[in-house]
């Protein structure tokens, strides 16, 4: 099972959608399972020099950031991304919408393919009725549905009305056909991975602290009276911010949470050097910050 899928599902990657363009951002940490020489154990080792926001072709209007696997089986994400690209040049998108479609269905094709053997297991112990399914057949569907789960936000502009736009990929393993992409909202940021940080920040709660909460038995009203709660009481923010605000705010965003986990309990699954990148609408995709290939060595 290890030796096929390599997880990355803490990453850290987030997106901005303004009037004027598209940020995207991402930490660098890596997650893989190296197992002993016999086999028999092994343990999660975390590199920090690892890439998840690329540009889509060369000098091209389209970026793309990424969550969950670190490649599709033997399939990088770099060579899936310049593949597509490749295809895009022969068959040009007429909008970022009709680009997103595109990569979905690319990704998807590769996934189905790649990925077959642990898909099917997955389908197999999930096919079965409770009544006979058992604990460690549970535990094995709970992990392969984690490990074979993740998702893209693939944003920029077209050439037709230099309009920018962003769009959200969620694959899960229980999927019969590709994703479908979802428009992300101007003027609002957007996180996926390990955003509970940013959670607690924004919200005063995480997913989890939420669930912890009702599960309790101490609240006695509606799951959404106690989510009325919270939101009342959230950190606003501002609605469409110039670009560089947006830079700002994508890069704290990411920044916030690698320092937290560096400094809590959790394991240090966000890290490494902060990649950010724009597209414009009146530019293509350009680099705000991007780690050299030396990088590692210094």
């Amino acid at each position: 099972m290890d030796t096929i899928i390599q997880n990355e599902s803490m990453t850290i990657a987030a997106c901005y959608v303004s009037s004027e363009g598209v940020v995207l951002g991402a930490d660098s940490t890596s997650t893989m399972f190296v197992p002993t020489p016999d086999g028999q154990s092994g343990g999660n080792h975390h590199l920090n020099f690892a890439q998840k926001v690329f540009e889509i072709g060369n000098g091209g209007s389209l970026g793309i950031t990424m969550w969950g696997m670190g490649a599709v089986g033997d399939l990088s994400h770099r060579t899936l991304i310049a593949r597509y690209a490749d295809s895009i040049e022969q068959k040009p998108y007429l909008s970022v919408a009709e680009a997103a479609v595109q990569f979905a269905a690319t990704f998807w094709g590769e996934y189905s393919r790649r990925l077959q053997a642990p898909l099917a297991r997955f389908r197999e112990l999930r096919a079965k009725p409770a009544t006979e399914i058992t604990g460690e057949e549970q535990q094995e569907m709970y992990e392969w549905q984690h490990r074979l789960s993740g998702g893209f936000c693939l944003g920029g502009h077209s050439s037709s009305d230099r309009q920018a736009e962003s769009y959200e990929i969620i694959y899960r393993p229980d999927l019969t056909a590709a994703p479908v992409p979802l428009p992300l909202n101007t003027g609002s940021a957007y996180f996926w991975g390990c955003p509970n940080i940013i959670h607690r920040i924004l919200y005063g709660v995480d997913d989890d602290q939420f669930t912890s909460i009702l599960a309790s038995g101490k609240w006695t009203g509606t799951d959404q009276e106690l989510l009325d709660l919270f939101m009342a009481k959230r950190l606003a923010q501002p609605y469409d911010l110039p670009l560089r605000e947006a830079i700002d705010w994508v890069n704290t965003i990411i920044y916030a949470t690698i320092k937290a986990m560096k400094f809590s309990h959790y394991f240090p699954v966000c890290g490494g050097p902060i990649e950010i990148a724009l597209i414009s609408s009146d530019r293509p995709f350009r680099w705000v910050k991007h780690k050299s290939f030396d990088e590692a060595l210094l």
